[in-house]
């Protein structure tokens, strides 16, 4: 059977857990080559051991660092010599009500949510422009949509990741550099541990759900993308909830 994407090389943020993980999973059985990266050795070793792939490599890495972005983005081309497609997927959150939360704080999301995905992208875009183009996937949230309470930092991260995704994909048309966001809604990861109690008994997708759909996104035709994609638990408070 044909892998969709067979030789491609993807490089994954925050691929250690979670949803970066499941697609990490996704990809490389469809035949990708795969670069991970996480907040230390450790988390990455832990990943690439239960991973246990030949084609899957990885690297500790701070989003918001422009030298271990391009730590990253070096390695990728040491091992495969191009890279195919980024997954901007690291993220982090702190809740609260607005006027309990401390300015370091917000700023601390907007730098790995926000400013990690566009240093990924801007590298993404420096390697893939001289090299028949590519895709970079964002990991948005239904948050940009449809706040809960006490998420103005992630929110905010969200709705900005939306934005540049559509300017970056304006740039990238003639380059052959498709951008994508896709927007998940509640999905079982280990974020749940400590999540408002009037929210844990929500509908929830498992991350190999959304995996697949990143796979599709990245496995369209070259002549097609897919710009933005919703995608929950069909029970779950979003049409028609306020």
């Amino acid at each position: 059977m044909t892998q969709l994407l067979a030789g491609q090389v993807v490089i994954i943020t925050g691929g250690t857990r979670g949803i970066g993980f499941a697609i990490a999973q996704a990809v490389l059985s469809e035949g990708a080559r795969v670069l991970i990266t996480g907040r230390s050795h450790n988390s990455v070793d832990q990943a690439l051991a239960k991973l246990d792939d030949a084609n899957a490599h990885g690297l500790p890495a701070d989003a918001a660092s422009e030298s271990d972005t391009q730590a990253v983005f070096e390695k990728a081309i040491a091992l495969f010599g191009k890279v195919d497609a980024v997954i901007n997927n690291a993220g982090i959150a702190r809740a609260g009500a607005v006027e309990n939360l401390r300015a370091k704080d917000f700023q601390m999301v907007m730098d790995t949510n926000l400013t990690g995905a566009f240093l990924y992208s801007r590298e993404a875009f420096r390697v893939m422009k001289g090299n028949g183009g590519g895709r970079i996937l964002n990991i948005g949230s239904i948050s940009s949509q449809v706040p809960r309470f006490g998420s103005v930092p992630y929110t905010t991260s969200k709705f900005g990741l939306q934005g540049m995704t559509r300017a970056l994909a304006v740039e990238g048309r003639e380059l052959g550099i498709m951008v994508s966001c896709l927007h998940p809604g509640n999905v079982y990861t280990d974020i749940w541990d400590n999540a408002p109690a009037s929210v844990i008994d929500e509908p929830k997708m498992d991350v190999a759900d959304i995996a697949r759909v990143a796979v599709l996104m990245l496995s369209m035709p070259k002549n097609a993308t897919i710009i933005d994609a919703t995608v929950l638990d069909h029970r779950q408070p979003f049409l028609g909830r306020g």
